[in-house]
């Protein structure tokens, strides 16, 4: 079965040093890392890959969508690319630093409202930091319920 390169021609340059000195975004590590690299890294540099926060399933429609245009390898090594992207850089596998997240992260990665992911932000500016879960379910209007069933995915 065949793999289209999804992560595209950019990895090889993007995880090489910029002009400026900074370093480029770098893949996490984990078991199916070099795997991934070696598929892909002719292809898409880190930043899209690190851009997406995708489930399984969604990683698995990307690795068809890919397969469908050609890339190269075998069955086992594309269960270990969409292994290593859902335990890596999905949305079940990111933690969310309540205190530095911006809206678009917190509603991205908590599943949330704009509305609430807004109302998260306001709180933490008017009353500092949260120090624990019960902190953030002090936040008028959210539902705890949602929160306490991210709670895996949450830092403070």
């Amino acid at each position: 079965m065949k793999f289209a390169c999804f992560f595209g021609c950019c990895l090889a340059a993007a995880c090489s040093v910029s002009a400026s000195g900074e370093d480029k975004p770098k893949l996490p590590d984990g078991p199916g890392k070099e795997t991934m690299q070696r598929i892909c890294s002719s292809c898409h540099g880190p930043e899209i890959v690190l851009g997406k926060r995708l489930t399984r399933d969604g990683w698995s429609q990307v690795v068809t969508n890919m397969i469908q245009r050609g890339a190269q390898g075998t069955d086992d090594e594309f269960a270990d690319i969409v292994d290593y992207l859902t335990n890596t850089v999905s949305a079940e596998a990111v933690k969310i630093n309540v205190n530095k997240a911006t809206a678009k992260e917190l509603q991205t990665g908590l599943e949330i409202s704009d509305k609430d992911a807004d109302a998260i932000l306001h709180y933490r500016e008017a009353n500092g930091d949260f120090k624990s879960i019960d902190d953030l379910k002090k936040v008028p209007g959210i539902d705890a319920a949602k929160i306490d069933a991210k709670k895996s995915k949450l830092v403070f």
